[in-house]
């Protein structure tokens, strides 16, 4: 007796698709000529982010170099290239050159730096980047301030924080009233460790995404507070909370930062590590990060590689 068998039931089961665990960092870029050409469509790593699958895509801040004038033209052109290098959602926070740095003596035209403020607010999170943003699992933005966001990802909680380099706002208001700025900067660190609070207890392992370097711009400053307002360090309440936060989760638990040239990572204590996104003239690249889990009690593992030529990232901060 001879039996038929289609050869659709000598196929293999479907495979299920690996679910991607992997996104993207950057910050401080476009500066130059070599980012624009690099963050083209066919550019070396405009290509490379098509490429390459990815959860979403976060951008730290600083979309322009402190040598160029914050006008509305120069501000839509940058936003316009960063938020059509991905399919995938694209998030951002605020940096140090897209407003607190906008009032610059050697620039022309300056601006009042809340002023810039409120508009890089209205010009970045528009309609279209929230229908984008808002498909991330649990996507949430803080009521009080509302460029403050939080998601989940691969078992991990993401949160961004409106920490802007000039120790966030604080220093050299050249324009603006300075009581004023002071108090919207109390009011930022305010929201911020309100928002760092409310993390999800839930979540295997954090990351928190910033934009001012507040590790290497720290001082021995006493830290700044409403009572405290100049030649204070307005970094430190971050540096405490953050090492707070890591110990009381125990958990692991990585911070992204930009706004200085070092692409580099560094143990800062046993389940808090910090990572400085690629850019700042020095490195026209952006940061692959890979979420595994691993076989410790830690639970999860970072996996750190630059997009342009798929090699670990080896390089320790200082």
């Amino acid at each position: 007796m001879i039996v038929l068998v289609s050869a659709s039931s000598l196929s293999a089961s479907p495979i299920e698709a690996k679910p991607v665990t992997d996104f993207l960092v950057m910050a401080d870029m476009p500066y130059t000529i070599i980012d624009h050409k690099n963050l083209a469509p066919t550019g070396l790593l405009g290509k490379k982010i098509a490429q390459t699958p990815h959860g979403f895509l976060m951008h730290l801040g600083d979309m322009k170099a402190g040598a160029e004038p914050c006008t509305d033209k120069l501000l839509t052109t940058h936003k316009q290239l960063l938020s059509t290098l991905t399919e995938q959602p694209f998030v951002f926070t605020p940096g140090d050159n897209d407003w607190t740095d906008c009032d610059r003596e050697n620039l022309t035209p300056r601006y009042d730096e809340l002023e810039r403020l409120a508009f890089i607010k209205e010009l970045m999170f528009d309609k279209a980047y929230l229908e984008k943003v808002t498909t991330l699992t649990g996507f949430k933005r803080q009521t009080s301030m509302t460029e403050n966001a939080r998601w989940q990802f691969a078992d991990v909680e993401f949160m961004t924080l409106h920490i802007a380099g000039t120790h966030n706002g604080r220093r050299q208001v050249l324009k603006s009233d300075k009581q004023m700025a002071y108090h919207h900067a109390d009011l930022r660190d305010s929201n911020n460790l309100s928002w760092l609070a409310q993390a999800d207890p839930k979540a295997k392992a954090y990351v928190i995404a910033f934009q001012a370097d507040i590790y290497t711009h720290k001082t021995e400053q006493a830290a700044c507070s409403e009572l405290v307002t100049a030649n204070c360090d307005g970094f430190k309440i971050y540096r405490d909370a953050l090492a707070q936060f890591a110990q009381s989760v125990a958990k692991p638990v990585l911070v992204i930062h930009g706004d200085t040239g070092e692409f580099c990572q560094q143990k800062l204590a046993a389940n808090l590590t910090r990572l400085n996104a690629p850019g700042d003239y020095m490195f026209s690249d952006i940061a692959q990060v890979s979420i595994t889990e691993s076989k410790d009690s830690n639970g999860i593992n970072w996996q750190i590689t630059s997009l342009k030529t798929n090699k670990p990232l080896v390089r320790i901060c200082n």
